[in-house]
């Protein structure tokens, strides 16, 4: 039997937003919606990579042990850069980093001490090695250190994307109000 994550993540956003306005409902109205949307993608960040490393889950399945598990770095990334087909390591290779991106750019949105590449790292890090740990006793999972550096690389790329967009919306905003003043100044 197999447990898939689709039902849960809708439920556990459900209850989210259930929640969110009941808090809204006790704070006279008060809504914060920049923060309420930054927590809600956050949210869906986690959900999304749990949904993706951990689901779906078999029950009933013998437990395999094998060379399936990975603990050499870039091995199976070189495995997988030999393959015949280009689409198998795009698909692993990519789908790792993109998997952490919006973690990456969601992190330092939500908590403002995550203000580093390094600190998004860690947590990136720190994140994928759990969900390695955890994928070690499920039977249709192999932990592969590879994973984790892709994913971690992922969350990294994911800030340095946040910054990248912060520093192009304070330039056209900057263009914005320097237009803005010549304007007013000819009239």
């Amino acid at each position: 039997m197999r447990i898939y994550f689709l039902l849960p993540a809708i439920v556990i956003i459900v209850l989210w937003i259930i929640i969110k306005s009941i808090k809204i409902i006790y704070r006279n109205g008060k809504l914060d919606l920049k923060q309420e949307i930054i927590n809600l993608l956050f949210l869906v960040s986690v959900l999304w990579i749990i949904g993706m490393t951990i689901f779906p889950i078999e029950i009933g399945i013998p437990h395999r042990y094998g060379p399936s598990n990975n603990f050499v770095p870039l091995s199976s990334i070189k495995d997988l850069m030999s393959h015949s087909y280009f689409m198998v390591p795009l698909r692993n290779i990519a789908g790792n980093i993109i998997l952490f991106v919006p973690l990456g750019f969601m992190l330092p949105l939500k908590f403002n001490k995550f203000n580093s590449v390094l600190m998004v790292g860690l947590v990136g890090l720190l994140s994928s090695t759990f969900i390695e740990l955890i994928q070690l006793w499920l039977p249709i999972r192999a932990i592969d250190v590879d994973d984790i550096l892709l994913n971690t690389l992922g969350s990294m790329i994911g800030f340095l994307l946040l910054k990248t967009f912060k520093r192009i919306y304070q330039v056209s905003d900057k263009h914005k109000q320097e237009y803005s003043s010549t304007i007013r100044g000819v009239y």
